[in-house]
């Protein structure tokens, strides 16, 4: 995986001598977040997005003609080149970084995304075309074996492909994994003028790319809807119950990724709660007690979304006080934040029936 990299502390100078490329590699990242930055509402438009994302591409590409063999630099110019809708040069920037090392995961995730957006280029025969994707991502998940993610995000290309054949075997093998991490592109950490502004800058660029992880698990979580809908409307409710089912587990993982996240546990709280409504259905049209366990648990998650905003004021203010020096330390403060969500709403363990908001409720 990937690390983000930058100075050890605000305003510090690297230990070692920098390798070739870095100072175009930050270049490219200060174009990059160039509009995050920028103090007038109309530079964050999404006309001037794309002007940043397309003037990060030359400064990205001499790091790479600097240091050849360098991944992060070709993770880099490879992500920069998706968003900024260059989905062929993402393609050659990432089958290149795999042909240097093969193991390296991201390069491999990016790959995914670059072949997917290839397909869908062509959408009158998009289903025939993702095979390069989905190997991919199965090789990612190949070489992160505990990790749900990879699956996750070929599973998501094949239900946009119309194949949910190819959807569903993927989906019962993330389930049988243990975590879903999430990966992190290489964005230097002082990139503002002062810290506040650095902290945004990197949150610019890597929420965004996150939240691109995180908006496809929420995809198959649609897509198992779709499946159930689909066997209930055909009167297989136990069919539709499993469905739903795989449903409300892939959304447990989006509120179980790492790192914790506020955006992941608030996509976890809508997922599972319409997630519950659907299994909450098919039990009363099964005629079992179970639909007042779903609706009890749909309570939960909602009540929680209160404590998480609640905790997103407190970890804002915190940074707005003191805003660590580090990535680390960052994240670790988010993680403290939302973890006691995460345990109200009953993501880490599972609940026979709906025992307790964060705080303030008695068993």
């Amino acid at each position: 995986m990937l690390m983000a990299v930058g100075t050890a502390s605000w305003g510090g100078q690297p230990e070692a001598p920098a390798p070739a490329g870095t100072q175009e590699h930050r270049a490219a990242w200060a174009a990059f977040v160039a509009p995050a930055l920028a103090g007038s509402e109309g530079a964050r438009t999404a006309q001037a997005r794309q002007q940043a994302f397309l003037a990060a591409i030359p400064h990205m590409e001499a790091a790479v003609a600097a240091d050849p063999e360098n991944a992060t630099y070709r993770a880099s110019l490879a992500y920069i080149c998706l968003v900024a809708g260059q989905y062929q040069k993402a393609l050659e920037a990432t089958n290149r970084g795999v042909e240097l090392n093969g193991r390296d995961v991201l390069l491999q995730v990016l790959r995914g995304q670059a072949e997917a957006a290839m397909a869908q280029m062509s959408p009158e025969d998009v289903g025939q075309r993702i095979g390069p994707a989905l190997e991919a991502f199965d090789e990612a998940s190949r070489l992160e074996a505990d990790n749900a993610l990879p699956l996750l995000q070929a599973a998501s290309v094949a239900f946009d492909a119309g194949r949910a054949d190819l959807a569903q075997p993927r989906i019962q093998q993330a389930l049988a994994r243990t975590n879903c991490t999430l990966y992190r592109i290489s964005v230097p950490f002082d990139l503002g003028d002062e810290p506040a502004e650095s902290i945004s800058a990197w949150q610019y660029v890597q929420y965004g790319f996150w939240w691109g992880f995180s908006a496809r698990c929420a995809n198959v979580v649609a897509g198992c809807w779709r499946l159930g809908a689909e066997e209930e409307q055909a009167g297989r409710l136990a069919a539709a119950e499993e469905r739903f089912q795989w449903a409300l587990q892939v959304s447990r993982k989006v509120g179980l990724t790492e790192p914790h996240l506020f955006i992941t546990v608030n996509m976890a709280i809508d997922l599972m709660g319409d997630s519950y409504g659907h299994l909450a259905r098919v039990a009363e049209a099964q005629g079992n007690d179970e639909a007042e366990r779903w609706t009890g648990e749909s309570g939960v998650v909602q009540i929680g979304r209160g404590f998480l905003l609640s905790g997103l004021e407190e970890y804002q203010a915190q940074v707005a006080e003191g805003p660590p020096d580090s990535i680390e330390a960052l994240l670790a403060l988010e993680n403290r934040s939302v973890t006691t969500v995460i345990d109200g709403i009953g993501l880490t363990e599972e609940r026979p029936v709906p025992a307790c908001a964060p705080t303030g409720c008695a068993p």
